[in-house]
């Protein structure tokens, strides 16, 4: 429970960490902010939203990724057990959404359209799973 716990923390404080990187100007995977904005939007537009929906996504996924630690700290929270369900009904509802033909015609641009396929729609059901799971341990115990 504490490898899984960790790992889900890590994952989404890295990916927290990212999306703050972009709102400050950062360009990494990509070398211009239109291939940036291509390769993780998939609208098609050339532009990165700015520093305040950046960094809006970024605490957002830092305060999930420290939801594993408020449900280990208070296991038999109801609070803490349906914000956990919530958080992984998000992830898997995400994570379908990337295979869904509406979701290819509204983001389709490439390369988000392959990445998204490859990476970005599997994680997020990888992250559904993980957090049923961390749930259903927590109430074992």
């Amino acid at each position: 429970m504490m490898i899984l716990t960790v790992l889900l923390s890590l994952v989404l404080a890295a990916i927290a960490v990212l999306h703050a990187y972009w709102g400050f100007g950062g360009l990494w995977p990509e070398t211009t902010e239109s291939d940036l904005a291509h390769a993780v939007i998939g609208d098609g537009r050339a532009r990165m939203p700015g520093l305040f929906a950046c960094l809006l996504v970024a605490a957002i996924l830092a305060a999930i990724a420290a939801w594993p630690w408020l449900l280990l700290a208070h296991p038999r929270s109801e609070i803490a057990f349906l914000s956990g369900a919530a958080i992984a009904l998000v992830f898997f509802l995400r994570g379908c959404a990337g295979y869904s033909l509406r979701w290819r015609a509204r983001r389709g641009a490439e390369p988000f359209a392959t990445r998204d396929m490859i990476f970005y729609s599997p994680l997020c059901l990888v992250l559904a799973a993980a957090f049923v799971a961390l749930l259903v341990l927590v109430r074992r115990t």
